[in-house]
């Protein structure tokens, strides 16, 4: 019974001390950064194309509650149909639009990837290829996805 429990107590003691000691994994990382063209719409708050409804709509509304008028930040037709429908003008509607405007812009894509030192060159050059491949697929959709 004594040996039982002694090597009980012994297992207990040293395997804990095992998994602190063990030797950790070597793992390399490779980040692969490549140029992604990007676009962002840029739409003018002030005169786009239903501005002056909007801005009518919104100043008639605050003077039937009663509200003090509050000159609009947006400006442009949206500001001009806020005054007129405030001040109980006749409806002239828009007349200047401005389209929204499409800006493109190139930013970096960056992907980390991780492989043991003990695999082989082949592999792990494989594995970023078609890692790098996936990504560039994914991008490409993305990007023609945000142009429709």
């Amino acid at each position: 019974m004594k040996r039982i429990v002694s090597a009980s107590l012994m297992t207990l003691a040293t395997a804990p001390a095992l998994l602190l000691i063990a030797p950790a994994a070597r793992s390399e990382t490779y980040t692969y950064c490549y140029p992604v063209e990007q676009v962002r719409m840029i739409k003018d708050p002030g005169s786009h194309p239903t501005a002056y409804d909007d801005g009518y709509r919104e100043g008639a509304e605050m003077a039937r509650r009663g509200e003090t008028y509050e000159p609009r930040t947006a400006g442009g037709e949206f500001s001009r149909g806020y005054d007129d429908g405030y001040y109980g003008r006749s409806y002239t509607g828009q007349r200047n639009t401005v389209p929204n405007r499409r800006e493109t812009y190139s930013t970096s894509q960056c992907n980390t990837y991780s492989y043991d030192k003990d695999d082989d060159i082949d592999e792990i050059l494989d594995d970023v290829v078609r890692s790098v491949e996936r990504d560039l697929r994914r991008d490409m959709s993305c990007d023609r996805n945000e142009r429709r």
